[in-house]
């Protein structure tokens, strides 16, 4: 049994949201707002360096609104995608393309912090995991999501687009009850996590999958006869099926160039043998 998402935006009937999801019907431009300004702010990414849920990431939010960037009073959560949407193309622009600031922080996942946190808390970093996850498995997708208006047609185009990344990146029989907006603050988030892991050329480690080890990692391989790098996200277990497919591709061609070299070295010595008569 996989697991499920529910958008209501997408669904053909319509359902209730729950009541601890209404934040994410809120309507966006406040959100974007506040990340418009925050992002003007080197600080702007150290938001995106704080656990989600976290104490350090409410004073950063205060740090904000000291200067003059207002957060409203929404769900934080939208507040952090937006303003990593606002981040990704003042930072990035496009996954793969270098940093324009020279420092640049996310947090990462910790499973010790993780199990001293309330239920909410891990909500809230499973969330992030998800939206990770779902961006590491189609990046180009997640990536020309944020280049979509809010609410215009391409974006529910893209959106469905993407929905086969989606079911597994959820834990086995889990659902999860999502709003657009929460969904592309979710995949911002990821893709900027990637955009840096990229960046950085360090493989990068996103949890919310079927996969027994919980984890996606992603890894820049290189491109056979260029200079330039791919980002590839994998299972372990994917990877270990594509270690041991490369493995076997190996020993193929070294069996063909052992042959090779022994046809050649037959036909050397017929060669003589044919010249000393």
């Amino acid at each position: 049994m996989r697991g499920s998402l529910w958008l209501s935006t997408l669904a053909a009937a319509a359902m209730a949201v729950p009541a601890a999801d209404a934040s994410a019907s809120t309507p966006a431009a406040p959100a974007q707002q506040f990340a418009a300004c925050a992002a003007q702010h080197y600080e702007g990414a150290e938001l995106l360096a704080t656990q989600p849920g976290s104490p350090e990431e409410a004073e950063v939010l205060a740090a904000f609104a000291a200067q003059g960037c207002t957060a409203p009073s929404q769900h934080a959560q939208l507040l952090r995608g937006a303003l990593a949407e606002q981040l990704f193309k003042v930072d990035f622009g496009a996954v793969g393309a270098r940093p324009k600031r020279e420092t640049i922080e996310v947090f990462t996942f910790d499973p010790a912090e993780l199990a001293e946190m309330d239920a909410a808390g891990q909500k809230r970093v499973y969330l992030a995991s998800f939206g990770s996850c779902v961006a590491a498995a189609d990046s180009t997708r997640s990536a020309g999501l944020l280049q979509t208006a809010a609410g215009s047609a391409d974006e529910a185009r893209l959106i469905s687009e993407l929905t086969p990344s989606l079911s597994p990146c959820l834990n086995e029989g889990e659902r999860l009850d999502l709003g657009k907006a929460e969904l592309r603050g979710l995949l911002a988030e990821g893709i900027y996590r990637l955009a840096l892991a990229q960046s950085v050329d360090q493989a990068i480690v996103v949890t919310g999958t079927r996969d027994s080890s919980g984890t996606v990692t992603c890894k820049n391989i290189d491109v056979t006869g260029s200079h330039f790098k791919r980002q590839v996200c994998l299972t372990a277990a994917q990877w270990k099926s594509r270690d041991l497919q490369e493995e076997y591709k190996r020993r193929e061609l070294q069996q063909r160039a052992d042959l090779y070299n022994l046809m050649q070295t037959l036909m050397q010595r017929e060669a003589q043998e044919a010249g000393g008569r």
